[in-house]
């Protein structure tokens, strides 16, 4: 296209100005392009692992404090959320207990069977879900209880139904207490004894009310092998619903009961309750849902969730409760059980610390990671050697545009495309003509370094140079002398 085109042999009109413009510019855009590649390319994205889904990461800069900076700093994408679903495990950010997935649903709406699958996760917390079944276990060969507890999440983060399971025994190597860190490793190592952290008060309480529990269905006073009993559980009721109990005999029968009756177990209904409202209320604080009336955050709420559990009727209260608990010793005269000194405010290293607890996060939710890009800084080489490459593709494009730019301006502001020489002297009022009838015409750089050859004058006599310096006759003869080759007549 021809307008785009311009002869290198036509130097620019004015061409000192267009050269002292060309310099200043380069010296202003140079050093501009470079802080803006260093900015551009000094730091590059990378993968890194986080355990926060709120991603705040910006590209450590010298303006950060100016008022300027939310809009030069450069963010980093947001992290790639999680997928939730059946058969997932996971813990929480207070990292109590070991949480299960049983199913997550895509809608809160009513449910229906292709709703339930995986959905994502974005670190929201868990304060919405609650408990609301518990399982009691009972196994006297094995000497241990367990307590299958099952929560619901109603809405958010996502609708899910989950499970713990959380185990009590003899041997610490079966019991939670032991089994949290390792069997040789307790919380009491790792924080004084004295102290309100929220691990330590929690394993406590479990520790104190499951000796008493341990103690009390001993395998040695029942008469039956197994048992196991499922009961709805809420905050506000006085105590749990039992809807089915289930009691294997040593003989080999089973009896299931419902009604809300325990059948044989009715005299250990206080020990059971007492367990489930302990481990319901660690439970609720994990999810970050304690509510107003928890034990680990109201120590006055200890007298209406916990029953003394006095011996019954034909027990020796003396063996009521004979086994120690892993670091709280026994229970101490002249109490029966351990129920009944958290009752009343014994032992004080446990019963002074609760309402005041130290160390639980504000938020519950799940530990994982996340997958998160964030900015690095280059290595030094791999900066210079892209601060290199980009100044250079910027100034090249830069430079395109501006010898575009300028060449249409110097074709508006040229002047004319020939220049004259005349083997004789100019007409003094119009310097432009000659008053020569024939003339070399030299053009671009050519003009001046090409002298007129001497060529025969070819003139019609009867053509004469009126006084306004027109010539009277069109028969004039004009010789151009090109850029190269020989010089080519032409008639005007």
């Amino acid at each position: 296209m021809q307008f785009l085109q311009y002869n290198l042999t036509h130097p620019y009109p004015r061409n000192k100005l267009f050269t002292v413009i060309t310099f200043v510019l380069i010296a202003l855009v140079l050093p501009v392009l470079v802080i803006v590649n260093i900015i551009t390319v000094g730091h590059e994205l990378v993968p890194s692992l986080r355990q926060d889904f709120q991603q705040n990461d910006t590209i450590p800069s010298w303006w950060a404090t100016t008022p300027l900076a939310p809009l030069l700093r450069r963010k980093a994408p947001r992290c790639q959320p999680k997928d939730f679903g059946r058969g997932d495990t996971f813990q929480l950010s207070p990292s109590l207990f070991e949480y299960k997935v049983l199913s997550s649903w895509r809608t809160n709406s009513d449910l229906k069977s292709e709703d339930e699958g995986r959905v994502e996760y974005r670190g929201g917390s868990f304060d919405q879900c609650f408990v609301y079944s518990i399982r009691f276990d009972l196994s006297v060969i094995e000497s241990t209880q367990t307590l299958n507890v099952v929560i619901f999440c109603p809405e958010f983060p996502v609708r899910a139904f989950l499970e713990t399971r959380i185990v009590f025994a003899t041997e610490v190597s079966k019991d939670i207490v032991g089994q949290y860190y390792g069997s040789d490793l307790d919380i009491l190592d790792l924080v004084d004894g004295e102290s309100r952290d929220y691990r330590r008060l929690v394993f406590a309480v479990m520790d104190v009310m499951s000796t008493d529990s341990l103690s009390i269905l001993d395998g040695n006073r029942l008469s039956w092998l197994s048992l196991s009993a499922r009961a709805n559980v809420y905050v506000e009721a006085p105590e749990p619903l039992s809807y089915t109990t289930t009691i294997m005999a040593k003989n080999g029968t089973s009896h299931l009961f419902d009604n809300n009756t325990l059948g044989d177990a009715e005299v250990y209904r206080p020990t059971i309750v007492n367990l489930m409202r302990t481990v319901q209320h660690a439970v609720q604080l994990d999810l970050g849902n304690p509510g107003p009336e928890n034990i680990f955050t109201n120590a006055s709420a200890i007298n209406s969730t916990f029953s003394a559990n006095p011996p019954r009727a034909g027990f020796n209260s003396d063996t009521w409760v004979n086994k120690n608990s892993f670091r709280y010793g026994t229970v101490e005269a002249p109490y029966s059980t351990f129920a009944e000194m958290l009752r009343a405010g014994v032992p004080t290293n446990i019963t002074a610390a609760l309402g005041d607890l130290t160390g639980l996060p504000a938020n519950s939710t799940m530990i994982t990671n996340y997958l998160c890009p964030s900015y690095q800084a280059r290595p030094m080489s791999s900066l210079l050697a892209n601060v290199f490459i980009g100044t250079a593709t910027m100034f090249l494009s830069a430079w395109a545009a501006w010898t575009f730019v300028t060449a249409i301006i110097a074709r508006r502001i040229r002047g004319p495309c020939v220049t004259c020489t005349c083997g004789a002297l100019l007409d003094p009022e119009n310097p432009v003509r000659c008053d020569h009838s024939h003339a070399v015409v030299a053009s671009g750089l050519a003009t001046g370094l090409v002298p007129p050859p001497n060529f025969p004058i070819r003139s019609n006599t009867e053509s004469d140079i009126d006084e306004k310096g027109e010539s009277s006759s069109q028969d004039i003869s004009i010789q151009e002398v090109p850029k190269t080759g020989p010089v080519v007549e032409a008639k005007v």
